[in-house]
């Protein structure tokens, strides 16, 4: 077994194993997320020659003075799965990425059960986010700009309505972030009092993230955003600490992490 960085030649063999584990038939998603990456932060296990295991660095983050980044692919071909590759392989990319002076790493588990086994990992703190699902009600007088926020204004937009500790995108990061949401059909709405990051799916809103002055400023964007979408509903991803009450929610385990408080608000990540 070899534990590797991987070169340009192994990019079509990891491409395919992405594609089997992950493939949900978004057109060009593939490469576009092998093509913000940079290839020697694909990290990967070899046997026998043949490419078997893989996950990828695939975005730069910052948390106050910290730096960090966003665990991203991990998976491993299913024969070959059950034989410790990827407890290696993250352990690999954690004592690659420490040399690059990163201290922290981000990353969401595909599902409930992963959890335990990145805590086997060191992964030791789980964030947190509230889904709430909410009825929209018609006001024609309501308006925002829409997708006028750009990777160069996240942060600030962010920053502006939210007062707790937050993990960011690099700048840099933060353009990776920007060409993913808008061209896999994302967009973002903004008002004087309010900012959003939404996508419509089917008759509903799947709202990403939403911070606003108060509850009342919330809905008033959700109102803005059904006059241009038309959906009725939305699913709300809010920070755990929200004191926003947009319909009920519950709490869920979203994101594993490694180096950062509990109280830490994420959100916005590639999925």
């Amino acid at each position: 077994m070899q534990l590797l960085k991987a070169a340009p030649e192994d990019i079509p063999a990891a491409k395919r194993l992405w594609t089997a584990v992950f493939d949900d038939g978004t057109k060009g998603f593939c490469d576009f997320i092998f093509s913000v990456c940079e290839t020697e932060r694909i990290y990967v296990v070899k046997e026998n020659g043949q490419l078997v295991s893989m996950l990828m660095a695939i975005a730069d983050l910052q948390y106050k003075q910290q730096k960090g980044f966003y665990l991203y692919s991990a998976c491993t071909a299913p024969d070959s799965r059950g034989k410790g590759y990827m407890k290696r392989l993250v352990d690999f990319a954690l004592k690659c990425e420490q040399e690059r002076g990163n201290s922290f790493c981000v990353l969401k588990p595909a599902s409930r059960q992963l959890f335990g086994f990145y805590a086997q990992l060191g992964f030791d703190t789980v964030i947190k986010t509230r889904r709430s699902s909410v009825e929209i009600k018609k006001n024609i007088w309501q308006s925002a700009d829409f997708d006028t926020v750009t990777s160069g204004r996240f942060k600030s937009c962010r920053e502006k309505f939210f007062g707790g500790d937050m993990v960011h995108y690099t700048p840099k990061s933060y353009e990776k972030y920007a060409q993913y949401l808008y061209t896999f059909g994302g967009s973002t709405a903004e008002s004087e009092h309010a900012f959003a990051v939404y996508y419509k799916e089917g008759e509903h809103l799947e709202v990403k993230e939403l911070f606003a002055r108060s509850s009342l400023d919330g809905m008033k964007l959700l109102q803005a955003i059904r006059e241009r979408e038309g959906c009725e509903s939305a699913v709300i991803s809010l920070a755990d600490g929200s004191d926003l009450f947009l319909g009920e929610g519950r709490l869920q385990d979203t994101y594993a992490v490694k180096g950062l408080p509990r109280d830490a608000y994420i959100g916005l990540m590639f999925e």
